[in-house]
């Protein structure tokens, strides 16, 4: 699946979903984050994937949002343009997400880092959300969940005062889990991530990943009970019944989704 500023490439067991506007260091405006949806949901409706990266062009992930079209844009068109809900309908997208991170991830380009499941990078990366520098303030849920991923002291320096991260403090601070190796991208580092999860199974990966989100949103005892209440009901699936048959049998096992 292409579009004009997204491209898809399917591969066993996984897809790679790239962002392809590199004369605009891949700003994002509504072209782009619609062609992103679009792309993200024909992955989603389709089971022969299981995990889904997202990345950039060789001029980076995502330098930001179009600064231009916003400016031109009345408060109320901003509000009413579904602009910032389209971050919203990527993180309606139930199967894993992985953001592979080159060069900039800025502004817009970090909010949508930040709602993919796991966050990659090779060691030219920078993280920022620089909008208090031109007047603005971030509106993607930057000021959300950064604070949720760097905590409270490092997400105020980075809006407030805007210091950028480089590929090592990110991982220092926890916004990303990991660094590609010398001689390896970080597209290739990322879909080594995706097929290791698209060889597990479909169903516990879609549970646990649902189970740990919900750790940011509901206090601790509940969110115990909800992960106590998804443990109980994948017992029942075709896939837990295999996945232990295999077990016992020393062979790998073979994954329905069901």
């Amino acid at each position: 699946m292409t579009s004009s500023l997204v491209k898809t490439e399917k591969h066993d067991g996984f897809a790679c979903v790239i962002l392809d506007r590199p004369a605009k260091r891949n700003a994002l405006n509504i072209e782009m984050l619609t062609g992103l949806v679009d792309a993200l949901r024909d992955c989603q409706a389709d089971p022969t994937v299981r995990a889904i990266v997202i990345s950039g062009s060789e001029r980076g992930f995502a330098a930001g949002a179009d600064i231009g079209s916003l400016a031109a844009a009345s408060p109320i068109q901003l509000y009413t343009s579904g602009f910032s809900e389209k971050w919203d309908e990527v993180a309606a997208i139930t199967k894993p997400l992985i953001a592979a991170i080159s060069s900039y991830a800025l502004g817009g380009g970090l909010e949508l880092a930040l709602i993919c499941d796991i966050v990659v990078a090779d060691r030219t990366a920078l993280f920022g959300l620089p909008e208090t520098a031109i007047g603005t303030i971030p509106g993607a849920g930057g000021t959300q969940r950064l604070v949720r991923a760097v905590g409270k002291s490092m997400a105020m320096e980075m809006v407030l005062a805007g210091r950028k991260l480089d590929a090592e403090e990110a991982r220092a601070c926890g916004l990303i889990s990991s660094i590609a190796g010398d001689g390896d991208t970080v597209e290739a580092h990322a879909c080594t991530i995706a097929e290791r999860i698209a060889k597990a199974a479909p169903l516990a990966v879609a549970m646990a990943k649902a189970a740990v989100l919900e750790s940011f949103e509901t206090p601790l005892s509940a969110g115990i009970r909800y992960e106590r209440s998804l443990s109980a009901l994948i017992a029942a699936s075709d896939d837990r019944a295999e996945g232990m048959r295999a077990f016992a049998a020393k062979e790998p096992p073979q994954f329905k989704g069901r």
